[in-house]
């Protein structure tokens, strides 16, 4: 029988163990983060101050289960796999006390293969082979374990459907202004939201007529410059001026979204209380409360009726989805999405061509330059539905994003890259081409030189319009 007292002196003569056993904190069941070298920073990022090791009732399986901590942290794993394993160890232990075995010698191949199978999940699964192994090689304890083969699942890519963005986008002001541009932002660069709230506040550098960004990527653990359209650079000025305006422009408070404090929400909710913004880091887990109540505030529902659970992570899901209807290439979309390989893409690019062909009797859009498409606008930034940011012109729609306050091309709408036109404007169109070739003509009777120019520069932007409807016609036709 191996006691707690062998199985401690095998791990004092392993390579690792006398490493560890001493630790100043690896006797208590609380161990801070801050004494896993985690940062200050990092700690305010992610929401949590410690790792608890309480609910075992082995106690060979606790000092184990810490030495499994401590080989995932060298690993430089995330913090997220190393709660899972503490999770999944105790429940290991709640498994083999319910099964009535308590000594290590119990763990044979059956019995873990029989835990396993409870939940057949991947990650339960890696789980155990990762202990196992590392307790073999350690000689600490020598166990076997055989695989599953699990079968591959493909994998559930939660993007948010468009009657969903649709309401997101015409709620979105009932977030606070900051928190409104935070997920305008992260939806337009498809950032996870950990790099969201890691953006400095000094983030911006033009370089000619080109701006670009400064960002973490998390799976690179690298910060990178990524070139980004001058209409994302107004909206990530317009949240430098606003902290500016709370903190004064030499804060040294240097990330550019800060902590929204609605501390006295309690009985009236966090959307109908003022909030207080404090020059701290904004975690995680506060960003995944306002996302949770805001899918309540704003009644976010599915064509089914279904509530529709929002997560940051639909943002980024989302932007990946629009990139590959888009036909962007795989590579650019990893490197945009900061992803270590191009595994999951090949999945987004399927979604896309189904969504595709749902899509073919849509309504469809022609632009300035006479180009189809289903999306409002598709292939020009991210707004993907148009109906809340729409504004009816003589001859036509403005999809100009609202977000970017007054235009500044009034009464030039078909010079407009954000004007579109429909099947139903057509006849419209078609009036005005004519009306214009009257004017022409006039002008050219009585010698108006830049008249006859600027009537010829519109009836040109109105036939290419025309020409994009002809083929929009016939690719609704085709689809008939």
């Amino acid at each position: 029988m191996l006691s707690l007292e062998v199985l401690k002196e095998k791990i004092a003569k392993s390579e690792l163990g006398p490493k560890w056993l001493y630790l100043p904190f690896f006797e208590r069941d609380i161990w801070s983060l801050e004494e896993l070298s985690y940062t200050e920073e990092e700690r305010k990022f992610i929401g949590h101050s410690n790792l608890y090791f309480k609910g075992f009732s082995l106690l060979w399986l606790k000092l184990l289960a810490k030495l499994t901590v401590l080989a995932t942290f060298r690993q430089k794993q995330s913090l997220d796999n190393i709660r899972h394993r503490i999770t999944y160890l105790r429940q290991l232990d709640e498994f083999l006390m319910a099964k009535g075995y308590s000594q290590p010698e119990d763990l044979t191949d059956t019995l873990l293969r029989e835990y396993v199978s409870q939940r057949m999940t991947k990650a339960r699964q890696q789980c155990i082979a990762y202990a196992v192994k590392l307790w073999a090689e350690e000689g600490w304890l020598k166990l076997t374990y055989t695989h599953f083969k699990i079968k591959k699942k493909v994998p559930k890519l939660e993007t948010i459907p468009e009657e969903v963005l649709y309401q997101i986008y015409e709620n979105f002001d009932l977030f606070p202004p900051q928190l409104e541009r935070l997920f305008r932002l992260q939806l337009v660069l498809g950032c996870r939201i950990g790099e969201m709230l890691r953006i400095p506040r000094q983030c911006l550098k033009q370089e000619d007529d080109k701006w670009f960004m400064l960002r973490w990527v998390e799976k690179r653990k690298q910060w990178r410059f990524y070139q980004i359209h001058y209409l994302l650079a107004e909206l990530v000025q317009e949240q430098q001026k606003f902290l500016d305006g709370k903190f004064g422009a030499n804060s040294k408070f240097d990330k550019l979204f800060c902590k929204v404090d609605v501390s006295s929400h309690r009985y009236k909710g966090r959307f109908h209380v003022e909030p207080v913004y404090q020059p701290e880091i904004l975690s995680f887990a506060t960003t995944a409360l306002w996302l949770s109540e805001f899918r309540e505030e704003a009644d976010l529902k599915d064509k089914h009726g279904n509530r529709f659970k929002l997560t940051s992570h639909h943002f980024r899901r989302t932007k990946a989805s629009i990139m590959a209807y888009c036909e962007a290439e795989d590579e650019y979309i990893a490197a945009v999405l900061g992803h270590a390989s191009l595994d999951m893409l090949p999945h987004y690019r399927k979604r896309s061509l189904e969504r595709l062909e749902k899509e073919a009797n849509s309504q469809g859009y022609v632009n300035k330059y006479g180009q189809v498409s289903s999306f409002k606008p598709r292939k020009h930034r991210y707004e993907k539905l148009a109906e809340i940011l729409k504004v009816s012109t003589p001859l036509g729609e403005c999809h100009r994003p609202s977000i970017l306050g007054d235009c500044q091309s009034r009464y030039a709408c078909l010079s407009c890259d954000h004007h579109r036109v429909t099947l139903d404007d057509k006849a419209k169109l078609e009036a005005d081409c004519e009306s214009l070739q009257q004017d022409l003509e006039q002008a050219k009777t009585v010698g108006q030189e830049r008249r006859i120019t600027e009537i010829n520069r519109l009836i040109d932007l109105l036939k290419v319009r025309l020409k994009g409807l002809v083929e929009l016609q016939n690719l609704k036709m085709d689809a008939i």
